[in-house]
């Protein structure tokens, strides 16, 4: 059995106030019909299943307090920086002991930091779905909605929607795995069993072949904010929330609305306010800054 873990992307940050506003920037890594599927999985989570979830990982049961990072959680048929492979085969494997796809496995699963991942009620958060994304054969990724309790973590919430906090990291254990070496292709149960072009070989290149081992029997068991991505695709594509939580940059660029009014240094005074006042703020005023911004 090993233990694997990955840097990974993220895609967007939604948040939750009772529902789920405008997109404030965006990236073509989303499709239209992705963002649509994430939007309404998240409007259909559980009050029950998060109950149950908030209770096992020590997080909020209110689905206000939480904003969703969308993170590519793991690439397909390409090794990572640490010459784990996870081939689309494998991915879409059905696991009978699990009952789901491979990639499925992902759900429910917890959010850490930096992989201190012993204690459950560490977790920042959950992962509501996961999705399996592979229009483009060349690459095909497993993007993942995660649940961040703010209040759980406030300087993390913070950092994750102004952009900050970027990278998110995946960990797995597998039952074995398989060298890529052509002439070789040996499979190993244990660090033991390893050939030695895993040994001393992986990620460098061996009779010219790149070695890097292919992940067999895979079962994903948590996702992790981390400070040093490894997935060269790790880092922030869009994100969708309340204006009041967006940046300077982002009032600049998108508050056409409220810079038609009046001018953009004021308009940044504005959303500084509202970002800074947003839990004191009546539902209504949120509602008002929802169409300025």
């Amino acid at each position: 059995m090993f233990f694997k873990v990955g840097s990974t992307p993220i895609l967007g940050v939604y948040k939750a106030s009772g529902k789920f506003s405008k997109c404030a920037s965006k990236n073509a890594d989303i499709q239209d019909n992705e963002h649509k599927t994430i939007s309404r999985a998240l409007n259909l989570i559980s009050k029950d299943v998060l109950k149950s979830i908030a209770h096992v990982y020590n997080l909020s049961a209110n689905i206000d307090d939480y904003i969703f990072p969308v993170p590519r959680a793991v690439g397909a048929d390409i090794p990572n920086c640490n010459g784990d492979r996870f081939a689309h085969e494998e991915l879409i494997r059905y696991s009978p002991q699990h009952r789901c796809l491979v990639f499925q496995t992902f759900k429910n699963d917890p959010l850490h930091v930096e992989h201190a991942a012993d204690n459950p009620k560490t977790a920042r958060g959950f992962i509501p779905d996961a999705y399996y994304v592979q229009d483009n054969p060349k690459d095909r990724y497993v993007l993942t909605v995660v649940a961040m309790d703010t209040t759980k973590d406030p300087a993390l919430a913070e950092g994750l929607l102004s952009g900050d906090i970027d990278a998110f990291s995946m960990g797995c254990i597998c039952e074995a795995v398989q060298c890529s070496y052509s002439k070789c292709r040996k499979i190993a149960h244990t660090d033991r069993d390893m050939c030695e072009h895993l040994k001393h070989y992986r990620m460098s290149r061996f009779n010219g072949e790149l070695i890097f081992e292919d992940c067999l029997g895979v079962e994903y068991q948590e996702l992790s904010v981390v400070g040093d991505p490894a997935y060269d695709k790790a880092r922030t594509q869009y994100m969708l929330n309340r204006g009041a939580n967006s940046t300077k940059i982002e009032a600049q660029k998108n508050f056409k609305l409220i810079n038609s009014l009046i001018g953009s240094e004021d308009a940044i005074q504005v959303a500084k306010y509202y970002k800074e006042n947003v839990n004191k703020l009546p539902e209504a005023m949120l509602k008002l800054g929802d169409k300025l911004f």
